[in-house]
């Protein structure tokens, strides 16, 4: 059993929320500053509420640092201009924007792009950012399909449903009726990332905790998946439609 709760702390007059998710079956600590800013801390359900607010105002100074860093990383906006370059599934597209009905396609190397020309150069802009969300979270499905039925085997579970979601914090879910989800933006990342979160999400399957059998199942399935969660914590922001 698990339940949460959101405390604040104080760092040079400001208070900072946090959210604090108590569970029966953790033994240590963990306190985790999203890409989003958010703070996430997560301990035993025996600790009381004042020594969790001792240990996480310690670290304030940290926490407001790493709030700080993500705070002023730039994000680039995505073009989708002709001749522009966009990820997809390990590989690189070139963009090729033509005049015509709302449509986007991969064919070979290329994403091709087609909208009316009666819209003006922003609305043309967002249709396009629109259209290849969508095309993403489509095709998604059938590229990691083999992922999920290679890991599903190897953890010996049922194959799950996949479906992909476009969200901003969550990379990925379980559902209750054997399914996982996985965000769309993940096709934007190096192909390893999206393994990586397929096995993430299997695994949960049999192991719906965070605990030391699930990262012993998780490592035995991919060995350095450390590696993997580094660059999902360092450049996850960067993979933005």
């Amino acid at each position: 059993m698990f339940h949460i709760m959101v405390l604040s702390i104080v760092w040079n007059g400001q208070q900072i929320p946090i959210e604090i998710i108590y569970s029966d079956r953790r033994r240590s600590w963990a306190i985790e500053v999203k890409t989003t800013g958010d703070v996430l801390v997560r301990v035993p359900s025996r600790v009381s509420e004042k020594k969790v607010i001792e240990i996480v105002q310690s670290k304030a100074e940290w926490i407001a640092k790493q709030q700080v860093k993500f705070q002023t990383r730039e994000k680039e906006l995505r073009r989708y201009a002709d001749g522009d370059i966009i990820p997809f599934f390990g590989k690189e597209l070139i963009i090729k924007r033509t005049a015509g009905p709302s449509r986007a396609e991969i064919s070979g190397k290329y994403l091709n792009i087609s909208i009316p020309d009666s819209f003006s150069p922003d609305d043309a802009e967002m249709i396009a950012h629109d259209l290849v969300m969508l095309l993403y979270r489509r095709l998604g499905t059938t590229v990691l399909d083999a992922y999920v039925e290679k890991y599903a085997d190897l953890a010996g579970v049922t194959k799950p449903k996949l479906r992909m979601r476009l969200q901003k914090k969550k990379w990925g879910c379980c559902t209750p009726k054997n399914g996982i989800i996985i965000n769309a933006r993940v096709l934007l990342a190096p192909k390893i990332v999206a393994e990586y979160l397929v096995v993430h999400e299997i695994v949960h399957l049999r192991f719906p905790h965070h605990q030391k059998a699930y990262w012993n199942e998780v490592e035995r399935l991919m060995p350095k998946y450390r590696n993997v969660e580094k660059q999902l914590k360092d450049d996850g922001w960067k993979w933005e439609f």
